[in-house]
Parts: structure tokens; C-alpha cells; sequence
């Protein structure tokens, strides 16, 4: 789901270090196009099929957050008791100084799709400068973005509010890739919103042309450490991805997972479908229903049938405004307009056809769509022992109800009582100011764990 800039009092302050000039980036470097790639031609998944580098950011730009993001200026905006317990102020400290120019690479890379076959998909890497006495052994982190509307406000394209988080990670020594996900970016058609399998395949199989790419240069290596992360639906892409790559379905090889933060996520899609206001018809945010049932359609066409949930005006009036040109908000405005309604007043039966309706809340086992997700959810996945899993989420949260990190962290328990799992309770009063106190929060303890900061 997204995190809207206008709804975290923070960006404001973190706006001055995001707009920081960066370093001038040398001459692209492109990978050589891979053979048997042509138009139209078979792609393994994974592939390499180009890496151009698109710019470096200076080490000033994330010490400067890391100088800004003090616990004075962070309490304005979120509430930092819980990061203050995890103790954020000390691994500031230590962590201000030393800090490492990065490098961000475009990856273009093929991923496989649940639909079948693979999509030219696309991404951004981000490395650390090489260093100087010998190649830099580097952990890998996953780092999965939230929603997004807007094809090209993704990481690929520089976008997405997530990037100043991903920049700092890297100068802090990993190595960060985040896709763009099916439909974004590169990709072409609807985005397979909120489809696990699709999003574990966007995560694994660009990390592997990510790894391709950096394993090419003579002055990285690996210390063979994997790490996911992400707020939102990208606390969904990290729990699919853990899920994926610990279970065997996307292999890793020579990487061991160590840690993974499902951060705010929706991990049963089901709580809160169709975004229902409490007690009410009222659809909280219909343009995520629509973008879902959009996505689910494109990644299972075969049992999910638009034209058997939705409205035949909705179908050929709306849909199609899902064109990855128009934001959330604009979304919103054009749906209620064209259900002759106030944003805020737009009902499940102006969108939904009357029998689906009906069927969902008498007999959803019988729903094709309804079938499809309860078959996906996540928060019944079982983490193998031995590795890290930090729930995260806010109690207060208006997007993403907090029973998803609670049920899971449940289930977690109960299934595996040997799961190193810890569910953390955020206090930030919303969805989008948790964002900032959750990915903190993961990022310190990622790296006190990796640097031993914390011992």
C-alpha cells in the first residue's frame, strides 16, 4: 500500500538530503546484450540482459541524513520509543562517520511470472565504492518497495520514497537491489499488485542478475549473507521472498538467508477486503480493490475473471484508467466521479457486480478470486530455525490492520516453536509515519546484528 509523502510530516526533513547534488557519475557500463535475447525470444529466468550505471551518490548525502534523523528532530514527526529501546541514538553515533560513497546501477533483467513464461523486468542496484586494500566482501539486501501507482516512480527510474533508506543502507557497506516489480518500470501490461509469487520472482530473480553483475567486477566478492526488507506491500514482497527462497521454490546458491522484516504488511489480503470502513459499505481506498483485481487477473487468468467481480461500467469506464500515468489520489478522485460520488463515499456496490458481493460474504469459499489469495496468504508461512524474522507494525494502523503481523507472529510460534521470530509493536499513530520508525528500526537492527555494533 502506499506511503503518501503528504501524509509523513517527516519527508519535509528528509526532503533537503534527498534533493542533495550528487557526484557526477563516470561513463555508463552496460552489459553486452545476452545471446539468444532477441525480440520476441525465450528468456531464462534471472538473466542479465543489461546494467547501466545511472549515477553515485556521495557519502555526505547519507551522513547528512544520518546527522539530520536525530532523535530531537525524528521525535517532531514519529514516536521513538521503541527505537530508542532498540537503541537507535548509540548506533547513530557509531554510525555517522565512516559512512561509503554508492553507486546505483540499472538492472534490466528477465523474471519468471506466475502466469507463465518470464517479463523483461527492471530494477536499481546500489554498491558501495570498492575498497581500496582489496575486494569488498558484501551482504546482500533485499529491500522491497511500498505501493505505487505511477510505472516509472520506481526504483529503476530514481523514485519511490524508499530510495533515501536504500542509498543509506549501501553507504553503510551492503549491497541493495529493489526491483520495480511485474507491470512496473520495464515491465510491461497491469502490475501483478500484491501477487506474492510474483513479487518473490521480481526479488530473486533480479537479485540473481544483480549478483551476475556485481560478481563481474574484480573488486567485489560476498560474504554470502542475505537480508529482505520492505514496508507495506513491500513487507509482503519480503515475506514471499523469504517464504520463496528458504522453501527452495527460487534458488539462491551461495547465499544463506539470515534475516528478513515484514514491516507493516498485508500478509492476509483478505483482512479489510474490499477496504470496508468499519461497520460500513464505504470502500476506504478503491483504487487499491481495483488495481488487485487487475493484478490477480493478469498473474491467475485462469480463475480470476474481472468480468466476474466487478461492474460491466467499471470494467470499460475505470479499468482503464489503471494506465501507470495516474497516482493514488487522482485514482481515487476519477473512480468517485464516475460513480457520481464523493471520494470518501464511494460503496462496495458501486464497484462490485451484486451476486460477487453476495457470494463473498455467504459463501467465499466458492469465489475463484477470494480461493486464489486465501491460497496465497502469508501470515501461515513457517519460517525454517535459525532464521531472523522481525514483525513490525502499529497498532493504530488505518491501511493495514495490525491482526496481519499478529496472526502471523502467532502462527510463527505455534507452528515452529524454535522460529527465531520477534513481532515489534510500533508507536507511530499511522500507516505512513510507521513507515519511517519501521525501516529504521529494521535497518539498525540489520546492521547491529551484521557489524556485532550491538554486542
Amino acid at each position: 500500500m502506499r506511503i503518501t509523502l503528504e501524509r509523513v510530516l517527516l519527508i519535509a526533513t528528509l526532503a533537503a538530503v534527498t534533493s542533495c547534488a550528487t557526484a557526477p557519475g563516470s561513463a555508463p557500463r552496460e552489459s553486452d546484450e545476452l545471446a539468444g535475447a532477441s525480440a520476441g525470444g525465450a528468456l531464462a529466468a534471472g538473466m542479465l540482459i543489461k546494467a547501466t550505471e545511472a549515477r553515485r551518490v556521495p557519502a555526505r548525502k547519507p551522513r547528512a541524513l544520518l546527522a539530520i534523523a536525530s532523535p530531537m528532530i525524528l521525535g517532531s514527526a514519529i514516536d521513538m520509543d521503541v527505537l530508542e529501546e532498540r537503541g537507535y541514538s548509540r548506533w547513530r553515533e557509531a554510525r555517522r562517520t565512516g559512512l561509503l560513497d554508492v553507486r546505483s546501477i540499472r538492472i534490466a533483467y528477465s523474471a519468471r511470472l506466475p502466469e507463465g513464461g518470464t517479463e523483461l523486468q527492471s530494477g536499481m542496484l546500489y554498491i558501495p565504492e570498492a575498497a581500496p586494500d582489496g575486494p569488498r566482501a558484501l551482504t546482500w539486501v533485499v529491500f522491497l518497495k511500498g505501493t505505487e501507482h505511477l510505472r516509472d516512480y520506481v526504483p529503476s527510474r530514481g523514485g519511490g520514497m524508499e530510495r533515501t533508506f536504500m542509498e543509506a543502507v549501501a553507504a553503510l557497506g551492503y549491497a541493495v537491489w529493489a526491483p520495480d516489480y511485474a507491470g512496473m518500470g520495464d515491465g510491461r501490461g497491469a502490475q501483478e499488485y500484491c501477487v506474492p509469487e510474483s513479487m518473490a520472482a521480481s526479488a530473486l530473480d533480479g537479485l540473481a542478475a544483480s549478483r551476475e553483475f556485481v560478481l563481474g567486477l574484480p573488486e567485489y566478492g560476498e560474504s554470502g549473507r542475505l537480508a529482505v526488507m520492505g514496508y507495506s506491500q513491500g513487507g509482503l514482497a519480503a515475506m514471499a521472498t523469504l517464504a520463496a527462497a528458504s522453501d527452495g521454490a527460487i534458488a539462491i546458491p551461495g547465499l544463506r538467508l539470515v534475516a528478513g522484516y515484514p514491516l507493516g504488511a498485508p500478509l492476509d489480503l483478505l483482512i479489510g477486503i474490499p477496504f470496508l470502513k468499519e461497520d460500513s459499505a464505504v470502500i476506504a481506498r478503491p483504487d487499491y480493490n481495483l488495481l488487485l483485481v487487475l493484478g490477480w487477473a493478469r498473474a491467475y487468468p485462469d480463475s480470476v475473471r474481472p468480468e466476474e467481480i466487478l461492474l460491466p461500467e467499471i470494467i470499460d469506464g475505470v479499468l482503464p484508467l489503471f494506465d501507470g500515468e495516474r497516482d493514488g489520489d487522482e485514482l481515487c478522485r476519477l473512480i468517485a466521479k464516475a460513480v457520481g460520488k464523493k471520494t470518501d463515499e464511494v460503496l462496495d456496490s458501486d464497484l462490485y457486480l451484486p451476486e460477487y458481493l453476495r457470494a463473498i460474504r455467504e459463501a467465499p469459499e466458492t469465489v475463484p478470486y477470494f480461493r486464489a489469495q486465501d491460497g496465497s496468504r502469508l501470515d501461515r508461512w513457517t519460517p525454517p530455525s535459525g532464521l531472523r524474522i522481525i514483525l513490525a507494525a502499529t497498532e493504530t494502523d488505518e491501511i493495514v490492520p495490525f491482526l496481519n503481523s499478529q496472526r502471523a507472529f502467532d502462527w510463527m510460534r505455534g507452528t515452529n516453536p524454535e522460529a527465531d521470530v520477534a513481532l515489534v509493536r510500533l508507536r507511530s499513530g499511522n500507516h505512513g509515519r510507521a513507515a519511517i520508525e519501521g525501516l529504521l528500526y529494521a535497518i539498525v537492527d540489520l546492521d547491529e546484528t551484521e557489524t556485532g555494533l550491538g554486542e
